[in-house]
This record gives C-alpha cells, sequence and structure tokens, in this order.
C-alpha cells in the first residue's frame, strides 16, 4: 500500500503543541506563532492515529471559519485520505474518523451540541469565546473508546474572553508546566467524585490538567522567510497592539478600558486599616448576576483603599445582608452605605423593597448616582497614576489615588478586563465581570470630587450623601496509511 506524504513540517514550537498531553491545552500568545497551521494538522495526525474518533474546531464566526480553517484544510488535506462534505462542514476519512468544523456565535447553539461526543475539542482563538460554551463543552468530551481525550485551544491575547482564558490558563504560573487544578461550580466550590465511579476515590477533588504553550512570530521562522515584512508591519502598530501581537503581553489588549492599571502600582499588601479612618460600603444588586459588596476606607492623604469584597451569585436579600453584617466586624463604623438603585424596586409579590429590608437590618442604603460616563471617568481619576517623590528618601515612585488588596481578587481580576463598548467607545461594554466595577463606580460618585492631596479626607461632612452609621455591639442575630513527522 503507497504512502501518503503529509505536506507538514512542524516547527520547534509547533512540536511542542503536538506532543504536549494534558485534559487542557492552550497554544499561542502572540500573531504569527502558527497556531492554526498547528491546529489543522494536529488534527488530522489525531484522526488518522486513532480510527474512528471525532474531533470538532470551533471559530466564532462562519467568514473566519471559512477562511482559516476549511480553505487551508481544503488545501493540505490528502484527498486519499478523506473527503469534505461542504453542507456539514465536515471531513470523512478513510478510517472512519469525523473532523467537524464550526462555529459557535451565540447562547442558541448551545443546541447544536446536546448529546454530542467528542475526542478532541479544539478552539481557534479561544478569546473570542465565552467561558461558559467552553466549560459546556467540557461535558461533551467522552466517548467508549480509550481514546486519549482533550481541549486544544490557541489564541492571541485579547477579545471579550481575555480575562477568564488568562486566568484559566496563563496566571496559573510559569508556561509549559502542566498544573493540576481541582474542578469548581460557577460559585467556586470544589467539585469531588460522587459514589460509583471505577477508578476513582468517592470525595477526592475531580482534578484536571491544564498547560500554557507560549508562541510568537520568532518561532515561525517559514513565516519570517517568506514574509520578512509582516514582522515590520507589527511593530508599526500601536504600543498596546505591538505588545498584544507581537510580544504576547496578556496584561495589555486592544480595546481594554481601564489601560492605566497595573498590579504594581494598585494592587497591594493587606494591612490593618487604622480605626479613625473613614470607611465605606458599595453594593451592587443581584440573584443570578452576583451580589456584591466592596468596603471601602480613606486614609488621611486621600488615597482610597478598596480592603474587602463580597462577591456571590444566588443569595436572596435577607441572605445578602446577614453576609453583609457577618462580614463586618462590630467595630468599625461606615459613613454611609451606597447601593444600585435597583435595591428600591418592589418585587411583584412583595411590599416591600431590598432597600427597607437592608435598613431593618441596620444597613441603611443611600442610592448611588448611575451616570455611566461621568462614573468611569471619575473611576479613571481614581486610577490615574502619577509620579510622587519620597519626602524621606528622595527617591520617586508611581502613586494611584486608588488602592486594593490582593485579597480582593474578583476586583483585581475584573478592572483590567473591562473594554470599550464598541458602539460608544467612552462607555464600558457589557462583562460578565462588570458587576465589581460597577460598586466600585457607586462608591467614586459617592465621593467629593477632590484635586489635591487632601482628598476626601478633608471634605465637609455635611456635604457627605448620608451621616455615619454606628452599629450596636449586640451581634446575636448577626448572622499506517500515512507517514507524520
Amino acid at each position: 500500500m503507497s504512502k501518503v506524504i503529509i505536506p507538514y513540517k512542524p516547527q520547534p514550537r509547533q512540536q511542542v503543541f503536538h506532543q504536549a498531553e494534558a485534559d487542557e491545552i492552550l497554544y499561542g500568545g502572540a500573531a504569527g506563532g502558527g497556531k492554526s497551521e498547528g491546529t489543522i494538522f494536529d488534527a488530522l495526525k489525531y484522526a488518522m492515529q486513532y480510527p474512528g474518533s471525532r474531533q470538532i474546531i470551533f471559530r466564532r464566526k462562519f467568514p473566519d471559519l471559512q477562511r482559516s480553517i476549511i480553505s487551508r484544510t481544503l488545501q493540505v488535506y490528502p484527498k486519499e485520505l478523506g473527503k469534505y462534505n461542504s453542507s456539514k462542514h465536515e471531513w470523512s476519512f478513510i478510517n472512519g474518523s469525523i473532523l467537524e468544523l464550526a462555529y459557535w456565535d451565540s447562547d442558541a447553539d448551545y443546541m447544536n451540541y446536546q448529546g454530542a461526543e467528542y475526542d478532541v475539542i479544539r478552539w481557534e482563538e479561544l478569546t473570542q469565546f465565552e467561558e461558559r460554551w467552553y466549560t459546556y463543552m467540557l461535558s461533551r468530551l467522552r466517548g467508549s473508546k480509550p481514546f486519549p481525550r482533550s481541549v486544544r485551544s490557541t489564541t492571541n491575547p485579547g477579545g471579550a474572553g481575555h480575562s477568564w482564558v488568562k486566568k484559566r490558563f496563563v496566571s496559573l504560573g510559569p508556561p509549559e508546566i502542566t498544573y493540576e487544578v481541582p474542578e469548581t461550580d460557577e460559585d467556586g466550590n470544589i467539585l469531588v467524585w460522587p459514589e460509583g465511579i471505577p477508578g476513582v476515590t468517592p470525595g477526592e477533588p475531580i482534578i484536571r490538567s491544564r498547560l500554557f504553550i507560549p508562541a510568537n512570530l520568532y518561532d515561525n521562522q517559514a513565516l519570517l522567510r517568506e514574509d520578512p515584512g509582516y514582522l515590520a508591519r507589527l511593530m508599526a502598530l500601536s504600543d498596546v497592539e505591538r505588545k498584544q501581537l507581537l510580544e504576547g503581553d496578556w496584561d495589555v489588549f486592544a480595546g481594554q478600558y481601564f489601560a492605566e492599571f497595573t498590579r504594581a502600582v494598585h494592587v497591594i499588601e493587606p494591612f490593618e486599616i487604622p480605626r479613625e479612618w473613614k470607611r465605606y460600603r458599595a453594593l451592587d444588586e443581584g440573584y443570578t448576576d452576583p451580589f456584591v459588596c466592596l468596603w471601602f476606607a480613606v486614609g488621611p492623604d486621600g488615597t482610597g483603599y478598596l480592603y474587602r469584597e463580597l462577591v456571590q451569585t444566588k443569595l436572596l436579600t435577607s441572605e445578602q445582608v446577614e453576609l453583609v453584617r457577618l462580614n463586618s466586624p462590630v467595630y468599625e463604623q461606615y459613613q454611609y452605605n451606597v447601593a444600585d438603585t435597583s435595591f428600591w424596586n418592589k418585587a411583584k409579590t412583595e411590599n416591600i423593597t431590598p432597600a427597607e429590608i437592608f435598613a431593618t437590618k441596620n444597613v441603611p442604603l443611600i442610592q448611588a448616582k448611575k451616570e455611566r460616563i461621568n462614573g468611569w471617568k471619575r473611576l479613571r481619576e481614581w486610577l490615574h497614576v502619577t509620579d510622587k517623590v519620597d519626602h524621606v528618601t528622595g527617591n520617586q515612585y508611581k502613586h494611584s489615588r486608588l488602592k486594593i488588596f490582593n485579597t480582593c481578587a474578583h476586583a483585581v481580576e475584573a478592572i483590567p478586563a473591562m473594554m470599550h463598548d464598541e458602539r460608544n467607545v467612552e462607555d464600558v461594554a457589557a462583562h460578565r465581570l462588570d458587576h465589581v466595577p460597577d460598586a466600585m463606580r457607586y462608591w467614586v460618585m459617592s465621593q467629593p470630587y477632590a484635586s489635591t492631596n487632601e482628598g476626601a479626607w478633608g471634605a465637609n461632612p455635611e456635604s457627605l450623601p448620608n451621616k455615619r452609621v454606628d452599629f450596636d455591639d449586640d451581634d446575636d442575630d448577626l448572622p499506517e496509511v500515512v507517514s507524520f513527522w
């Protein structure tokens, strides 16, 4: 039987991707790294090695699928090995393996994969997809044949899914290390193995392995030889786009709203807040969306500190207020509690508002100013980085009026994830993490605007929206055909 030569010679970084073994693999980080080419031939290799296997490759939009995946597979997949069905967008190979080429553009696409089974699921440009689509498809990674199963994705930084992809892969630690990560539910609870599963111990955490393989243009010497001008074109991009597409920098991306945010300046180690500092709470209402409560303190120099956070879904109003009280030590006294106006909406079945329920538990609320554009501008003022001089050492350092304790993980994740709204560039686009920034916006809009170091500390207390709320000390109610490389 004649051999079929595959028209592909992997470059070193692609070879790492082909040989990688983990439950979930992310390959990429910059433009021109040979990611799509690696995916296309990795899928062909798997299909030939495991007869009767089934795979799927996703792109977000059909035109992208047509240009980058369908057209390329038609060019490079040997016709002796399989046939492409253009109506199904599906390759059928001579050994019974199937490779679907698909796009996922909305929540309605869930219906296309109920009952589906795949041995390998591949996402091209993963940051263009929603996390819930990705996690749902993990349940479709199954089958009765003893094949190695995995999710193998490629991407550049940026896009609506930048934050969750970075958190899931890049932020785990140094790249090219396989990390064993416990699976969690949507509330962050660790999932454990139930009874009756062969080969596992009931009650043990469910562990999945993840691996990030970075790649950049210099890893694709073939492209550089064929088109050296491509490098020059990337170098000519704006600072943010160059860092993202040429350097594969995951801390910046095109469309990022709070580009001034940097961990080195804004995120600090916790310290004990002096009792005399003024304190505040800011709340955002939600049930399916998370309920948010943020605790702020302001120092004598006007610097604000976000020092505590509560972010949780599926809480009734009564549970929300009890958790706020439980997370508020009795010695802490608050100037006021500023909240989303939705706290004043009455439920259809009850003649009482959430704000009234909070008030009965000694957590009176004041209504937030809901001006989005002005609110985001004000938050930018607080995040703005300036140069300061240490009057003792004479050394220069970077400073911002708002600092965030590193224990406030939701805020640290959310702020750099916000993106410009394409239809209104002055506004923040809707994002699954925007509830914490919303609460931050409510708080900064409730504060007197200060352009000097005196800041809010030196403001006239009578100008504040409400007087301080004092809590009593009674906390009882607190709750072989193929030759491959």
